[in-house]
């Protein structure tokens, strides 16, 4: 108990032993008079809701800064698994740009290994499509809408060598097929300057670095929040 609590528990203590006894106490009186009475029940009562005196503003501004935390973590990792994914994209559309792939022996290219490289194009591309629509970046976006693009005005291309596009802009590779197809057709999609794979590993580069977590910008262009609740203690 404190002073305040014990003064007045005194008090009152002492009013009601004099009003037993029949007796009355000046002091008592003066206390009530001089307004030190009141000061100090008042001074009781507020100790009781002190405790839980927390502003609900203050309450909610910490769970939004906590929510606000859990969002950037998610975004950085989804970030960071995007830029892995650009990457391995970019190393995919690279090796079918070699000339070695395409060099035949006894007249026949490896088409087993072939196949392989294009299938495994297909793959970082799809989760490179996929894993974009979970980023904010504005320039990410662009990126994908180009390499969508490209892939439509391609895709009756794709198409004859064994590689399809799907509704949902995705790649999808028969293997089978592939390895029947016309070799001419299949290396002018992906060896050589300006084919359809070297865009795409362009682009795949491109996006690799504006999926780049913890720059100080924003999707928006805008100074990202984490330095701007720095910068807001100065101003």
């Amino acid at each position: 108990m404190n002073a305040n609590n014990s003064n007045v528990s005194a008090l009152f203590n002492s009013l009601n032993a004099n009003s037993g006894a029949g007796s009355f106490n000046f002091a008592d009186y003066a206390a009530i008079k001089n307004g030190s009475y009141g000061k100090l029940v008042k001074a009781y009562y507020s100790e009781g809701t002190k405790i839980d005196d927390k502003p609900a503003a203050a309450v909610s501004k910490k769970a939004a800064s906590q929510k606000a935390t859990e969002a950037k973590k998610t975004e950085n990792a989804a970030a960071d698994l995007v830029k892995k994914d650009a990457d391995k994209l970019r190393t995919d559309a690279e090796a079918l740009n070699k000339d070695e792939l395409w060099t035949k022996n006894n007249g026949k290219a490896d088409m087993g290994k072939i196949a392989e490289a294009v299938s495994d194009f297909a793959d970082s591309y799809n989760k490179v499509i996929e894993g974009s629509s979970k980023i904010k970046s504005k320039e990410a976006s662009r990126d994908v809408d180009f390499m969508t693009g490209l892939t439509n005005t391609f895709s009756k291309v794709l198409q004859k060598a064994g590689i399809t596009v799907g509704t949902d802009g995705k790649l999808s590779v028969n293997e089978d097929a592939l390895k029947k197809a016309d070799q001419a057709t299949l290396r002018s999609l992906f060896d050589g300057v300006g084919t359809y794979g070297s865009q795409i590993a362009e682009k795949a580069e491109s996006i690799e670095r504006h999926a780049e977590p913890g720059s100080i910008y924003g999707s928006d262009a805008t100074v990202s929040s984490a330095l701007s609740g720095v910068y807001n203690q100065f101003i």
